[in-house]
């Protein structure tokens, strides 16, 4: 066996300088290990997917075992839906889908540390593989959501406007001080009539559902139509036209049509120019179509961060995982085994 010197005048072995000679050849066994900076990063990485994943959970079987948050709807305008029809399924099924996906996150973080700390190539492979394909299945996900969310079906639409007409023409502003029930509608009524700027169901100035509903089909107006009769017999029709929800400041008497105006509310669709002005304090557009053009843009810009959000957020994941692959090379911890080589 020959011997080598080395600086010190040391002798080494011959294997001693074919091993730190393989060594230089193949740098790849020293820096296998050398990641603190991407292994802290993909920790931290799964700590929140973890934390997020488990959050899932809880939210979603809370929701499903509490009677209360099984989709009552209220609020300023929840009450003209039905809550056991369509909203009810909704909340379920939305339900179980975040169980779902917090069931399948859970382990996949738990993935993720053991392959981030035992810096293991072959976990960090499937680690790294699954989050693609969840990232695929979003986008799927994504495309088929974007492409049925624009409208709402007709038979839905229909019923929609049923409830809304059924709702204004015989409950809203009647007895509201005896009866409860009546007193939330006209207050839903109300409130979202001044928030949204609309009156009535739907259609624009020239509509029978919009604010001409008020003085034609609601009980509302009959009744005070009889009782201001009643009172005043020699009186003219001085009574509101429309309620003052309907009404966006200015004078309010010439809004609710207790003071003359040659147009709305006074007068209803007239031929002529001379009775056809525009209001200026009335809102003239039914509430439907800003009620679900609403709706829809509310709930598209929180689905459109939110995505964006989890798309981003899964990217960083998986550019992470096989960095942290590629550098960790052919080693691996002690005690770990790799993935076998099967090529040959």
């Amino acid at each position: 066996m020959t011997v080598e010197t080395g600086r010190d005048g040391d002798p080494k072995s011959e294997e001693t300088a074919l091993g730190s000679s393989a060594s230089r050849n193949n740098p790849s066994r020293d820096k296998g290990r050398s990641n603190p900076c991407l292994r802290g990063i993909l920790f931290l990485y799964n700590i929140c997917f973890f934390v997020l994943g488990c959050a899932a959970v809880v939210w979603g079987v809370l929701s499903l075992v509490t009677e209360s948050n099984a989709i009552n709807i209220k609020g300023e305008f929840g009450l003209f839906l039905d809550a056991n029809e369509l909203d009810y399924q909704l909340h379920h099924v939305s339900t179980y889908l975040l169980v779902v996906v917090g069931v399948v996150v859970v382990p996949l973080a738990i993935l993720g540390f053991y392959g981030s700390i035992r810096e293991n190539k072959c976990i960090l492979a499937y680690y790294g593989s699954i989050l693609i394909l969840v990232l695929i299945i979003l986008c799927v996900m994504a495309g088929f959501s974007f492409s049925f969310k624009t409208s709402l079906s007709d038979s839905l639409a229909s019923r929609i406007k049923s409830v809304m007409r059924d709702s204004l023409s015989e409950l809203y502003g009647r007895d509201t001080q005896t009866i409860p029930e009546n007193k939330l509608i006209t207050e839903a009524w109300d409130s979202m009539q001044r928030q949204l700027g609309c009156c009535g169901i739907s259609g624009n100035v020239s509509s029978a559902d919009s604010w001409p509903y008020y003085s034609t089909r609601t009980l509302w107006y009959l009744q005070q139509y009889e009782e201001d009769k009643a009172r005043f017999p020699s009186k003219g029709n001085t009574v509101q036209k429309v309620p003052d929800s309907c009404c966006h400041g200015g004078d309010l008497a010439v809004c609710t049509g207790q003071t003359y105006f040659p147009g709305p509310p006074n007068h209803l669709n007239p031929h002529t120019e001379r009775f056809n002005k525009t209001n200026p304090y009335l809102y003239t557009n039914g509430c439907y179509d800003k009620l679900v053009s609403h709706t829809l843009k509310t709930y598209n810009t929180t689905i459109g961060i939110v995505s964006a959000i989890i798309l981003l957020f899964l990217v960083f994941g998986i550019i992470t995982a096989f960095c942290l692959r590629a550098r960790v090379g052919g080693t691996s911890s002690p005690g770990v085994v790799m993935c076998k080589d099967v090529s040959g």
